[in-house]
């Protein structure tokens, strides 16, 4: 964690609640999309669960220890998301699509995610991955979190989670390679 990101956590524990807006910025497309994809691309348990982790991130600052040299305020918030989600679709029930073509895309993400992929081949293939297989290359790709950090969101040795990364990007490049090849 940054020192600027100590200072502002520091800051908000000493009672400046007025810049969580900073952290809020910071994050929240990050969690938004994680939750996202986590959700099956459910926009309204989404928008629900993202504002129930920022609102209990913030309730819970003062709980956060950003001076511990292993301390991550963003794997604290991803490990907030993971677990509101995980509640919020004991609690609602909510329906997974049965296909991923029916899936409704908000055209900001969908311009977020296209940056030299096929979009579509990738999700569907994903779609096809067990749930900690998505989980895990969502964490360290799309939000570029450390082994780490990882771990802390969901409950899996930092090693483990190294091979089963390392074996997860072997099977997407096989699956892939005529993108290379060409």
């Amino acid at each position: 964690m940054d020192k600027e990101e100590i200072q502002i956590i520091q800051q908000i524990q000493k009672g400046d609640f007025d810049l969580f807006t900073t952290l809020y910025d910071k994050y929240f497309k990050k969690i938004y999309t994680f939750l996202l994809l986590k959700s099956n691309w459910n926009v309204h348990l989404t928008e629900d669960v993202t504002s129930e982790t920022f609102m209990k991130a913030f309730e819970n600052i003062t709980k956060f220890d950003a001076t511990k040299e292993d301390s991550s305020f963003s794997a604290r918030l991803y490990k907030i998301a993971y677990r509101n989600l995980v509640d919020s679709l004991k609690r609602k029930k909510f329906e997974e699509p049965s296909d991923p073509d029916s899936i409704v895309i908000d055209q900001d993400y969908i311009d977020y995610f296209q940056k030299n992929v096929q979009v579509e081949q990738i999700l569907s293939y994903l779609w096809e991955l067990w749930t900690d297989k998505k989980d895990l290359f969502t964490l360290r790709i799309r939000n570029n979190l450390s082994y780490d950090e990882i771990w802390e969101v969901l409950g899996k040795r930092s090693s483990s989670c190294r091979k089963e990364f390392s074996r997860l990007i072997r099977k997407i490049a096989e699956r892939f390679k005529y993108w290379i090849e060409d």
